[in-house]
């Protein structure tokens, strides 16, 4: 596993009122290999009601505003810039992702060099978001799609960490297909997050991807009411152990197969 620039959390005025761990709002991670179907199940928890939040696209826009693009070119240098744009030769050069991205993945220490620059600040926008939500009221759940959840540390911010499995030939095969990845490609981004077998001890349930979406979005929807609605119906707590500081253990209680144990479930 690659070292990785860890989060820490912030203090926080009193302590919560409601049965989770930040309020009356959950706090659902959702991880998995690339390919696995992660963002897939966490549309599917938008359709009852949750807020998403995309680690993946918070950090692209992360990018796009200048504090952060100028210490990205400072450490990186100009070459991860795209040209400049015909339309509007007057405004700066944008952050080529594809350039960035094969020059980090390529090198572990160049990574963890971007992370330090952008991990906390991703951090600072997923409290600020759980905290609105908190207040507002206006959501179900607040979940977080993000595939290096544990590797940065956002898991303490979670009550609820799920993994989505998927076999790797039908991970290749959507990645191929979506976004024209190579095996190779696939294999070096491997390289920079956990081992899959770590995740999912570390999780606290496992959702296998390798069927259909009907079947994906049944099991979705029978975790979100054994391990969501139920605890806004009884009106207790779910009693999560899962720690509030990034690196201090997980529980030693066993971890479920899936939501459910009727079988294999699936999407893209």
């Amino acid at each position: 596993m690659k070292s990785r620039t860890r989060a820490y959390p912030r203090n926080r005025p009193g302590p919560p009122q409601g049965p989770w761990k930040h309020g009356q709002v959950p706090v659902i991670g959702i991880i998995g290999e690339m390919g696995g179907g992660k963002s897939q199940v966490a549309a599917f928890m938008a359709e009852r009601g949750a807020l998403v939040l995309d680690a993946d696209a918070v950090g692209h826009s992360l990018l796009t505003q200048r504090p952060v693009r100028e210490q990205v070119v400072d450490r990186f240098g100009t070459s991860i810039l795209a040209p400049a744009s015909e339309t509007d030769p007057e405004s700066p050069p944008s952050i080529d992702r594809g350039i960035l991205g094969a020059l980090v993945f390529a090198q572990p220490a160049l990574l963890g060099d971007l992370e330090t620059i952008l991990h906390p600040r991703m951090q600072v926008t997923f409290e600020k978001a759980i905290a609105r939500a908190q207040r507002q009221g206006k959501v179900s759940a607040v979940v977080l799609d993000a595939a290096i959840l544990f590797e940065a540390g956002w898991d303490s911010l979670c009550d609820i960490v799920l993994y989505v499995d998927a076999p790797r030939p039908q991970r290749l095969a959507r990645l191929v297909e979506t976004r024209g990845w190579t095996e190779e490609k696939l294999a070096l981004r491997e390289r920079a997050q956990s081992a899959p077998e770590e995740k999912r001890r570390q999780a606290d349930l496992v959702l296998v991807n390798d069927g259909g979406l009907d079947r994906l979005k049944e099991e979705v929807n029978r975790f979100w009411d054994k391990k969501i609605a139920s605890v806004h119906k009884r009106g207790g707590s779910p009693r999560s152990d899962r720690p509030s500081s990034p690196g201090s253990g997980r529980p030693s209680n066993p971890r479920s197969s899936s939501s459910s144990d009727s079988g294999p479930s699936a999407g893209a």
